[in-house]
Formats: structure tokens, sequence, C-alpha cells
């Protein structure tokens, strides 16, 4: 062994002369042309460490800390001295751009890429602060560096913890409820503090000083003044606002968003006041964060838009004081969807807070216990004057009097089924496109709830001692209610999926006649169910008529059943006239399809694909694919019966629809006031009147294709008209959200005269 002082020798590497490189290229190249499109290739052994090991370091894209060789001459941070003097106007810029990007924050984009872009709200949030004095612009200077009372450290530090705080509502807030990170709200702070530990009244004073301080100056323009003093106040009430929190339950006061709402014209108004001051705002800010991810670009968004946002979140919020007066679950239910269907959907900040309100320490609304809220739904629409819902049940103390066992029984079913049904509601405050895939999953677990619920309909039959409902053909069966009202929401779901596809563009335009018939497959079963519900419910009327007290509860059941029972058959109607000229337009090979060849893709394989969240349920039974196959294009109907089928379904639907509107959102209850909720009703007519319009364009396009259809028929001829003969028509299937699109769940296609064609 060498000494250790002693330089060793270099050493050679020996490479084997069995080892002979050579070009792979070709070989490689051929091998990947055999390939098909869409196969894949994956070493089983290539796993994620390689993957993240494969990233090039020192890349501009990927190192934060990385300068190029022509950027040797520049810093990892920036110059800007955050204790330089502004001019008003400047300041009025930065707290527009401050506000700019606090809306982006709320739209989604993370914090790095927005509100921590800002140099001044670096210096003010790190180092964390230890106590509200920390909060200075300057804190890190020697301390005989004071800061002198001018506009920045007066005003313009005001208003950065005054946005700080707002964003710690937020923030706090949308952390409580499910969201989707990313999707809807990125929570990463950066290893910073939104101040939540310091008292609201800490900020409201240091505004409130601000506000005093500008009154005092002299010097400054009167309109500038304004401008900044406008801002403070609009900062100062946004912060009480979002105090209120879940307060509202109790105040039912949204006075200070109103307050919000009118200010925003006077910062529109004033935004022209402000001088740029583009380098207070930088990437560079993001080397210091605690981050995993690569480098990204500021996010940026006019202060137009910034402005519509909060206006929308306001109005909003606002209107979130409608839903507060409890009248029912059918009224609940209806409020919430009104207001959460809003184009576009309400802020996250607001669906969060939707979610809170709905239950919060098992109280609906903070009113109801959660059991009350399950019997009333229960009441309502399956066992209204039941002896299982009577409170006095809860006052039987002997174990075995009947009463106290069903007593038992009913509590376990609460326990068991009301944070299933309450989160039926909360995911109306999911984004749209969660709301599908929650509900895809959840309703496998409402065909596991409807089994242990016929299980319990069993034991409680039995101690009830119901008696059996005998048909004039000599058969018998109950009533099995608690399993009926379970698949009653299993089959909400259905169609809550179906329609959500429409809405969500998930359905290719071959796949939207088989669709529009699986809805109106499953609205057909609901209403058969709905009738079946009906039947026990007179027949348990006719039992009781001695009873008066259950007159008002029969008739409220019967006015939800007469609702329900429109608005499906509504939804049944316009289903089968789509679907009918769907199929027309299949059959004369004018519907618009994929250009390129689907080498993975056929007619059975789509159908499972779309049937895949309803494979594992028992009830309703999956429909095989060949009857599926065969209603969805009406095989053996010519196109005579066709369009008959389409324009008698139409007008069914119109009328359906029209006395859909004329009943209102609400169900009026006898013993109680009208839900007062103006727009939220609104909101809800707005639907209603634009599926309206959609019958409409439905029926005009129906009559379109029944003239093309006849123009191209022999005269005097009653043989059929060739189906593969393509008609001179030209089909167009709006996007949801568009112009021509007049509702997201009803697809109606514009058709209108081809162009003839030029060619010889």
């Amino acid at each position: 062994m060498l000494p250790n002082n002693q330089a060793r020798a270099a050493t050679t590497r020996i490479v084997s002369q069995s080892v002979v490189p050579r070009d792979i290229t070709e070989k490689f190249s051929q091998a990947a042309s055999t390939l098909k499109i869409g196969q894949l290739v994956k070493d089983e052994y290539f796993t994620l460490f390689e993957a993240v090991g494969a990233l090039e370091i020192m890349d501009p894209k990927m190192d934060s800390g990385y300068l190029a060789p022509d950027e040797s001459g520049q810093s990892l941070e920036d110059d800007y001295d955050v204790l330089r003097e502004l001019t008003p106007e400047e300041v009025i810029w930065v707290m527009d751009e401050l506000l700019c990007h606090e809306v982006a924050w709320y739209m989604g984009h993370p914090l790095s890429q927005t509100l921590f872009t800002s140099l001044h709200l670096d210096k003010l949030l790190w180092p964390v602060p230890r106590d509200f004095e920390d909060t200075r612009f300057g804190r890190c200077r020697p301390t005989g560096d004071r800061e002198e009372p001018d506009i920045v450290h007066i005003v313009l530090r005001a208003y950065c913890l005054g946005l700080i705080k707002c964003c710690g509502f937020v923030h706090a807030r949308v952390t409580k409820e499910f969201y989707y990170e990313e999707e809807d709200f990125s929570t990463q702070l950066y290893n910073r503090s939104l101040l939540s530990d310091f008292d609201t009244h800490l900020f409201v004073t240091l505004l409130t000083r601000a506000i005093s301080w500008i009154d005092e100056q002299n010097a400054i323009d009167e309109n500038v003044k304004h401008a900044l003093k406008i801002r403070l106040e609009f900062r100062n009430v946004f912060i009480l606002g979002l105090q209120q929190d879940t307060n509202i339950l109790q105040t039912r006061s949204m006075d200070k968003f109103e307050s919000c709402l009118s200010i925003l014209p006077s910062l529109s108004e004033s935004r022209h006041l402000g001088k740029p001051v583009p380098e207070a705002f930088s990437w560079k800010v993001q080397r210091k964060l605690a981050s995993t991810v690569p480098p990204r670009p500021m996010v940026r968004i006019s202060i137009e838009d910034a402005l519509a946002h909060l206006k929308r979140l306001y109005q909003d919020g606002i209107h979130l004081n409608q839903l507060l007066d409890y009248s029912g679950p059918s009224n609940l239910r209806a409020a919430v969807w009104a207001l959460l269907s809003r184009k576009p959907q309400p802020s996250v900040y607001i669906r969060s807070l939707v979610q809170t309100l709905i239950m919060s320490k098992s109280t609906i609304l903070g009113v109801v216990s959660a059991k009350q809220f399950i019997y009333d739904e229960l009441a309502a629409l399956i066992l209204p004057s039941n002896i299982l819902l009577e409170a006095s049940l809860d006052e039987t103390e002997v174990p075995s009097d009947p009463r106290f066992q069903i007593a038992q029984l009913m509590d376990g079913f609460v326990r068991r089924f009301t944070q299933p049904f309450v989160d039926t509601l909360r995911s109306a405050c999911l984004n749209r496109c969660r709301i599908r895939r929650t509900v895809c999953h959840t309703i496998v677990d409402w065909d596991n709830l409807q089994m242990e619920a016929e299980d319990l309909d069993e034991q409680l039959r039995t101690l009830s001692e119901e008696p059996p409902l005998e048909f004039p053909n000599g058969d018998t069966t109950y009533s099995y209610p608690l399993s009926s009202w379970t698949y009653h929401q299993k089959l909400i779901q259905f169609r809550l999926i179906l329609q959500l596809g429409f809405e969500l563009s998930i359905y290719a335009p071959e796949e939207l006649a088989g669709m529009y018939w699986y809805l109106s497959h499953i609205c057909s079963t609901h209403l058969g169910h709905i009738d079946r519900i009906r039947t026990f419910v007179v027949s348990a009327a006719k039992r009781n008529r001695s009873n008066p007290a259950s007159y008002s509860t029969l008739r409220k059941s019967f006015l939800l059943f007469d609702r329900i029972t429109t608005q499906i058959v509504a939804i049944d109607a316009l289903a089968i006239s789509l679907h009918a000229l769907y199929v027309l337009l299949a059959r004369h090979k004018i519907l618009p399809t994929a250009s390129a060849p689907q080498a993975y893709s056929n007619d059975r394989l789509r159908y499972e694909l779309r049937m895949k969240p309803f494979l594992h349920i028992t009830l309703p039974e999956p429909v095989p694919y060949e009857e599926y196959s065969r209603e969805a294009t009406l095989q053996g109907d010519s196109d005579d019966i066709v369009m008959e089928r389409a324009t008698r379904a139409v007008g069914e639907a119109r009328k359906a629809w029209e006395t859909t509107l004329s009943n209102g959102p609400f169900l009026e209850d006898s013993e109680g006031p009208k839900p007062n909720a103006p727009a939220i009703e609104e909101d809800w007519k707005r639907d209603v009147k634009d599926t309206m319009r959609a019958c409409i364009g439905a029926s005009i396009a129906i009559e379109t294709v029944k003239k093309a259809i006849l123009a191209q028929k022999p005269r005097n001829s009653k043989q059929p008209h060739p189906q593969s003969q393509p008609l001179n028509l030209r089909v167009e299937i709006p996007e949801p959200g568009s112009k021509g699109r007049w509702h997201d769940w009803w697809a109606v296609p514009q058709i209108v005269q081809a162009q003839p064609s030029t060619k010889p």
C-alpha cells in the first residue's frame, strides 16, 4: 500500500475487446415503426426514482438557482428597495396590481406565481413576524434606520397587511372543506404565514389610521386622495365581510359584501390614476420559497377581469343569505343547486362556505338537527304520518315494547344514512367535473345502502305490523319505505351522472343518441318507482282517514309527487325527442364524427365505457348491449315512425317544462312561510327557460330534417326512404357554454341547408 503523501499514478481504463460499440439508430427506428398508434412500451425497472434522476440539472426550466453564462452579471435576488419613496400614483398602481394577484390566487393559481411575487409582501412575511410590530418593510435594516411616516410605510403597509389578512380568512375556510388542489385552489403557503394569529382589530385600526393620514395630506391631488381612500376602505370592509364567515347564520347580514360591491365602480373609475412600478414584482422571489416545483412565470390578469371576479363573488355571497331559511330538504336542494349551477360557477370560497353552512356540528343551516333533516325528507316523500317517525317513540323506555325497538332501528338508520344524504347536497359545492366523478363513486355506496335498508324494512315491518297491499290479481306486497327512499335517491344520481356527461362534453356525437335513450330509460324507471311510492302512500292515507292531523302532511306529499313526476316527464320527453333526432342524423350519415379512424374503438367498447359507473349496480339492472343497441338505433322503425316519435315527444316536453316553470322551484308548506329567495328563484327560472329554448330549438331541427327527408322521398311511393342516402344538410353540435347551446344538458344540433357541391 502506498503512503498517503505519495502521488499515485494515473490509472488507465481498460476496455474489453469483446465490447464493440455499434449504432442502433436504424434498428431502433425499424422496431418503433412496428408499434401501433397508442401502444406503449414500458420497462418495468424504469421506476419513478430513475425518471426523477433523468431530469437535467442546471436547466433553467428546472433549476431556479441556475444562472446561464450570459446572465453572469445578474444576481439571484432583486435589488429593488422596498423602502424607496413612491408617489401616490405609484402606490395606487401597486395596490391595484396586488388586487389582481389576489384574485388570481382566488381563481386557483399558486401564491408563488401571484401574491408572493410582490417584494413588499415578501419583506412583510419573511422572516415570519413574531409580533404585529415586526410586520414592517424595514425590519431587517439596522436599528438606527427608522421608517419615516410616509405613504409607503403608512398607506401601502396598511393595505398590504389588510390584503394578507383577507387571504388568511379565505385560506382557513377553504382548507376546512372539500376542495381539489390546483383544480379549485392552491393552498401551499411555502413556509410563509398569512398572519392568522393576529387579531382582526389590529388590521382594521391600521387601515383606519391610514385613511386619517391621507385626509391630513394637503399636497396630494383630491382625485388621487379619493382613490387611495377608497382602496383602503374597500380593504377594511372586505376584512370585516370575510370575518363574518359562518356567523351569518346568526346575524343574517351581508351588509359588508354589499358595501364591497358598491365600492367596485369607484375602483374601476380610478384605476387610470396609477403609475406603473413593475420592478416591485418579480418571479425571482420563487428562489427563496420552500417549493419542490421548478420556477414558473408570473400570472397576470387585468384589473377589469379582477373586478368582474370580485363582483360575482360578492353577489354570490349576498345571495348566499337566501339559503339560510330552512323550509324542508327539497327546497334546500333546489336552492343549493340553483345557486351553485351559475355560470361561471361561484368562487371556491363561496362553495366552501356553503359546504360549512349546509352541515356544521351535526346541524343543518345551524337550526335543524341531522336526524330531523332526514326525518323531514322521509315524511315528505315516503312516510307521511307514519308510526316510524313519531317523536314519542324516543320516550319509550321498555325494551320489550315494539315502539322502543322501532326507535332503536330508526336511530341506527339515521346514523348510517344521514351523512351520505347530506353529502348529496355538499357534492354540489365541488367543481362540475368533480361532482360527476364523486357521484360515480357514491352511487355504488348507495346501492349497498339500499340492501341495508331492505334488511331494516323487514324488521320494521314485523314490529309495526304493516298490512300488505293487495292487488286485483291477488298478489300482495309491502311498502319497503326505507329502501324505496334509497332507491329514489339513487335514481336521482343516475340522472345527474348522465346529464353532467352532456355538460362536460364526455360523449362523442355518435354516442348522443344512445346516451339520450339511456337517460329516457332511467326516467321511465324512476317514474314507475314514484308511482309505486304514491300507491302505498294513498293506501296508508285511506287507513288513517280518522286522523285529521295527517291531512296537511299528505297534501304536501302529493304536491311533491306531482312536482317530481312533472319534472321527470319533462326530462324524459326531451330525451326521447333528441334520441329520435340523432337516430335520423346517424341513419342519413350527416352526423359529425371524428375524422381520424378509431382503431381501438367500436360501439360495444364505447358502451362498456359509458356504462362503467353503473356496471356494479344491482338495481336498476344494467341493460345488455344487444338491447341497448336495438333500442338506441330504433331498429325496425322507419324514418316516418322515428320522425313522428320525435315530433310528439318534443311537444310533450314543451308542455311539461311549462308546467314545471309555473310550479316554481320551491314547494309551498301550508304550515310555514314560502322561502324568500328571489335571486335564487330567478336563477332556477332562467335554467328552466333555457331548457324550454332547447325544446324550441329541437322542434326546429326536427322539422328541418323532416322536410329534407320528405323532399327526397319519391312521390306516391310507399317504400321507405333508403337509409344510406345522405341528406343535403349540414349539422353542427354547439359546445357547452357557447352561444348556440341553449342549455348545457341538452345538446340540440343546429341543422342548416348545405351548400351545393361545385364538383362535376
